[in-house]
């Protein structure tokens, strides 16, 4: 773990700030794709990173501020956190790193049995009074958490797997796949096109942070920090991840082992949020849009790359939910507005990338036509956080409605928005009612032109003239 992640991470349960307790350091090699400094990096041999500034006054904050090492900024490209521990001076959790790679999961989806280990090794290590603080996982709470079974299925995806090497061999080589040219040009060509929408490339290198939520092998994560964005990839599968450390090296991104609905990112911190392909196995969708919410700063977007509402009723869906038990539920545009209810995202935008003609273009491109020329078979969502907004209060909050100026209701703006949509729709179909109109009579008056110069038009104006000489009624139109 490298210690600018330190900035971004909190307790997954009561968003306090974490302390960093280093059992053992590991020198890496110097990248360009890795922040330069970090402001909580330690000095040399320290026990502790810097402490961070608690909010909540305790006695473990003050045991853990006393023991933060002088902070060493430029030693963020020279070492990480091989192994650890992560720990709230707030409600006193504490969450392992193994491996470099930092685990910051809910207490009822931990491997209660490996961390009560892992505490145990430390023992040496640790001073005693900080342990005799510190929290134990409590693996009987969750009751709340309806999706649970979905997550487990997905922690412990390898034990349900007949063939490793052929189910987890893609994320050695991610996003290349050998043998499928076509699925791995769609990959790569949906993310070049999902990646614009984020708004982040006109930041400054390494300034624009992006949450990488359900990053899987992590391929998206590393390419966003290769384009110079501080990429910190969340995802719930510790097994997805390990592989992509694989693949990737030392000059990787932040990775995180944590559940996208407990997310553990400090406030107001992100830029953007990425979704690829992974929103729609999220059981509790308005829980994970929330935490989007609060990381974002305002004006920031959350983009989702994911399938639509028939992709459960897909074979392999059905296939994968049955064999793994992993949630494969897709989603429309109605859908994304449920989980935003609530929170304080605008409404939501569909994003369109079509391959059409200029005859299409001609007659408009109507939501079904949108459809029929996509390049993607899935959707593409973006949704900025907006200050205007108002989300509702966390539980407890006594702030007045009130201050800083009135708002307008959460409730209110979505209607007007949907009324807003609604007569540009309309508006819509009666611009192309009228261009197929203008088409029409366009059409009618070049058939016309064409009989007035075709010979047996000549002959019968001939016809007529002499008939009006000789007084004859045979020429007139009937």
């Amino acid at each position: 773990m490298r210690y600018a992640l330190l900035t971004y991470v909190c307790c997954p349960v009561c968003r306090g700030e974490l302390a960093c307790f280093i059992a053992s350091e590991k020198s890496t090699s110097i990248s360009p794709f890795v922040a330069e400094r970090a402001l909580r990096a330690p000095i040399a041999g320290a026990a502790f990173a810097p402490s961070p500034s608690f909010h909540s006054p305790s006695p473990l904050a003050a045991r853990l501020t006393a023991l933060g090492s002088a902070a060493a900024p430029e030693r963020n490209r020279e070492a990480a956190v091989e192994s650890g521990l992560l720990i709230c001076g707030e409600c006193a959790r504490w969450f392992p790193i193994l491996d470099t790679l930092p685990e910051l999961l809910p207490d009822h989806l931990r491997d209660a049995g490996r961390d009560k280990a892992l505490l145990e090794t430390l023992a040496a290590t640790l001073p005693s009074d900080v342990r005799a603080m510190l929290r134990a996982p409590d693996n009987g709470s969750g009751a709340d958490d309806a999706g649970a079974h979905y997550k487990r299925a997905e922690i412990g995806v390898a034990s349900k797997v007949d063939d490793p090497y052929r189910f987890f061999g893609p994320g050695y080589s991610a996003p290349f796949n050998p043998g499928n040219t076509e699925f791995t040009l769609y990959l790569i060509s949906l993310f070049g096109n999902v990646v614009r929408l984020l708004g982040v490339d006109g930041k400054s290198s390494q300034a624009a942070v992006v949450i990488d939520s359900g990053c899987g092998y992590a391929w998206t994560t590393e390419w966003l920090a290769k384009s110079g964005l501080e990429a910190i990839g969340v995802d719930i599968t510790r097994t997805y991840l390990e592989i992509g450390m694989k693949r990737i090296g030392e000059s990787g991104p932040h990775l995180v082992v944590a559940d996208v609905e407990h997310l553990p990112i400090v406030e107001d911190c992100a830029d953007a949020v990425l979704a690829f392909e992974s929103f729609h196995h999220l059981p509790n969708r308005s829980a994970a849009m929330a935490g989007y919410a609060r990381a974002l700063h305002d004006g920031g977007a959350a983009v989702l790359a994911e399938p639509g509402g028939a992709h459960e009723e897909a074979a392999v869906s059905k296939d994968t939910m049955q064999k793994f038990g992993i949630l494969e539920k897709g989603m429309e545009h109605e859908d994304i507005e449920d989980y935003i209810a609530g929170s304080a995202f605008a409404a939501p935008e569909m994003h369109y990338v079509l391959h059409v003609s200029r005859a299409d273009l001609e007659r408009g491109i109507t939501q079904a036509a949108a459809w029929r020329h996509s390049l993607f078979h899935g959707h593409i969502f973006r949704i900025r956080k907006s200050a205007s907004i108002t989300a509702p209060p966390r539980e407890g909050s006594t702030a007045d409605a009130a201050e800083g100026g009135a708002r307008v209701p959460i409730d209110t703006l979505r209607q007007l928005d949907a009324e807003l949509r609604r007569t540009i729709a309309e508006l819509h179909e009666v611009k192309i009612d009228l261009r197929d109109a203008r088409i029409a009579a366009t059409d009618a008056t070049q058939k016309i032109e064409a009989m007035q110069r075709s010979a047996f038009w000549r002959a019968r104006e001939a016809w007529v003239w002499l008939a009006s000489l000789f007084g004859s009624d045979r020429g007139q139109v009937r």
